[in-house]
Order: C-alpha cells, then sequence, then structure tokens
C-alpha cells in the first residue's frame, strides 16, 4: 500500500543509557511535535535501570532495541540508524527536549531547499537549577555576523564555519538519508565528540541550513557526558585530529589545528588545577606543536610559568 502522506518520514533516533530520569519526557516532547509524520526509535545501551520499562510503556508508538553496552553514543545511533525508514533522520538524546514545532521548521526548511542536506536549529542549555541566558547561537559571534540578523541562512562550504565555530550537537540538526550514502555512520571509535565529527564529514558533501530559531532544549546534569571535562577533551582532540588528516581545505585545516591547541591547553590546566604538573607541562608542549603561532607560543610560556610556580607552591590548586 502507498504511502499518502505527502510529507517525508522522519526517524527520530535516541540513544539511551540508564536514561530512567528523563527519557519519558523526552519522547513527551518527540510526540508533541507538530510535524506528525515520524517514527521514533530509542536505541536502549546496555541500561540497568528502568528504562526499558518505561519506553514500553509507549507500545506502539516508540520502537525499543536493546544492545550491550558500548560506552558512548555513537554505537546505539548507528543501529537506529540501520533501523530507520525515515527519508530524513534527527538525532535526540535522552535527556534532550524537542521544542514543538522544531521538526516542521527543520522538515519545511529541506522541502523548500532540496540542494541543503543538512540543517541545523539555535538551541538552549538548562539545568534543574536555572535556565540560561543566552542561546548557543548568541555565543557564536562568527555565526552571528553571518547570520546578520536573518531568520535563516545557506553555507554552501560549512566545514571552516564549523571548525572555526561549532554551532552545532548531536540534537539539533536534522538530514537527508542520502548523506548516508558518503557517510554511513558515526564513528564508533569515538565516545565523545563523534557528534561533531560525523555532521562535520557530512558538510562535505552538502550545502548546510542554518534556522536562527531555538528548536531544542539541552539539558545539563551531572551524569551526562559533557560533564566529563578530562574524557570530553581527550576525545574532542582524537576527533578534530581524524578530521584534520582528511581535510583538503586549509582555512578548515588551520581553525581545526587552531581547536586542537586550545583542548590541549585546557587539558593542561585540568591537570594543573588538579596536582598532575608533568602532564600538565606536556600538554602545554603539545599545545604549541598543535598550531605553532606567536600567540601560541605567549600561550606556552604564561601556562607553562603558572605550573611551575604552582608546582613551586607559590600557588595552591583549586582541586587534589
Amino acid at each position: 500500500m502507498m504511502n499518502s502522506n505527502p510529507y517525508p518520514l522522519v526517524s527520530v533516533i535516541i540513544p539511551a543509557y540508564n536514561a530512567q530520569e528523563f527519557i519519558s519526557q523526552t519522547i513527551d516532547s518527540i510526540l508533541a511535535q507538530t510535524y506528525s509524520n515520524i517514527e521514533i526509535i530509542v536505541v536502549d545501551d546496555g541500561s540497568v535501570d528502568r528504562t526499558s520499562q518505561i519506553v514500553h510503556g509507549y507500545r506502539d508508538r516508540v520502537r525499543y532495541y536493546y544492545q550491550n553496552n558500548s560506552g558512548g553514543c555513537a554505537v546505539p545511533r548507528n543501529v537506529g540508524i540501520k533501523n530507520s525508514f525515515g527519508e530524513l533522520l534527527c538525532f535526540n538524546d535522552a535527556d534532550d527536549l524537542m521544542v514543538p514545532d522544531r521538526l516542521e521548521m527543520q522538515v519545511n526548511f529541506l522541502l523548500r531547499h532540496p540542494a541543503v542536506g543538512l540543517v541545523f536549529s539555535d538551541y538552549r542549555n538548562f539545568s534543574d537549577k536555572k535556565n540560561f541566558l543566552n542561546t548557543h547561537f548568541e555565543t557564536c559571534p562568527n555565526l552571528q555576523r553571518y547570520l546578520n540578523g536573518e531568520n535563516e541562512i545557506i553555507i554552501d562550504n560549512a566545514c571552516p564555519y564549523l571548525a572555526r565555530e561549532n554551532f552545532g550537537i548531536a540534537s539539533s540538526f536534522l538530514m537527508r538519508r542520502i548523506l548516508l550514502l558518503k557517510e554511513p555512520s558515526f564513528d564508533p571509535s569515538l565516545k565523545s565528540s563523534e557528534d561533531f565529527n560525523f555532521y562535520y564529514r557530512l558538510a562535505r558533501h552538502t550545502s548546510v541550513g542554518v534556522i536562527n530559531k531555538v528548536g531544542m532544549m539541552r539539558r545539563l546534569h551531572t551524569f551526562n557526558m559533557s560533564s566529563n571535562t578530562e574524557k570530553m577533551m581527550s576525545e574532542c582532540i582524537r576527533s578534530y585530529r581524524l578530521l584534520l588528516e582528511s581535510e583538503p581545505d586549509s582555512q578548515a585545516r588551520y581553525f581545526l589545528r587552531r581547536f586542537i591547541a586550545c583542548f590541549w591547553s585546557n587539558l593542561s590546566y585540568y591537570n594543573t588545577e588538579h596536582g598532575r604538573y608533568k602532564i600538565a607541562l606536556q600538554q602545554e608542549r603539545k599545545a604549541l606543536y598543535a598550531n605553532f603561532s606567536m600567540t601560541r607560543l605567549y600561550l606556552f610560556f604564561k601556562g607553562s610559568t603558572r605550573i611551575i610556580l604552582m608546582k613551586l607552591g607559590f600557588y595552591k590548586p583549586r582541586l587534589s
């Protein structure tokens, strides 16, 4: 029987691990979308809490798959892709919330712009204690200059823009399935920054749309992966290095190297605060080698001096 719905099916893929506290709110926000031609797929990455029971309570409105724990979001997202049927795909973390018209505005954008294969909307961070004042796009000055007050834009060569200023996350973009012919999956070896790595690779093959409107709310809490600072930065370095190895655009390569240097410098600061001075000095050197410049050389001497002074006892680390 032919599908009589003129609007494309959107597959919403949710990787979940011990998500009992938030997953019902997430699913409810997706079911409340003004765009109704959707399928919801939850891939349980080895949860040991009540995630399975909660998801099964939605019966035929949600498809559920279970797998042994993979240690990250890449593998469950890939399982979701393989079991999806939508012409369009999006990914929503198990603790993030969709704004009611998020899918409608992104689908309409792709319908109006057939040459665009990937579209991002803005998002706002929130937690149980506060709603953050600024949206993510408002913290991206280069994107703001490019938007120049417009409600939406199309970027034909988006990789230099993404390399300079990451304006997306996994839960903020919608993509065409046909792009999987070029980039079929998230990198399963990455345990963090796998989302940036994936949509950066997608952007090499298509124009990218940007909608200057909040489409989702990203929840910040103690147990999400973004809170593990050291692990996140280490994986970001690896993710950006993998992209750098295959990036032909000189401008994008420059910005990727600059971010790699920043991540090394941030790791150095983190380890200095934890009293791991030898490791911190090594990481300052890696920051310098990653993107040598006079500015980076100044930051190297400034950071190294701070580490030495703390080691000699002139300053005390905040953490031990």
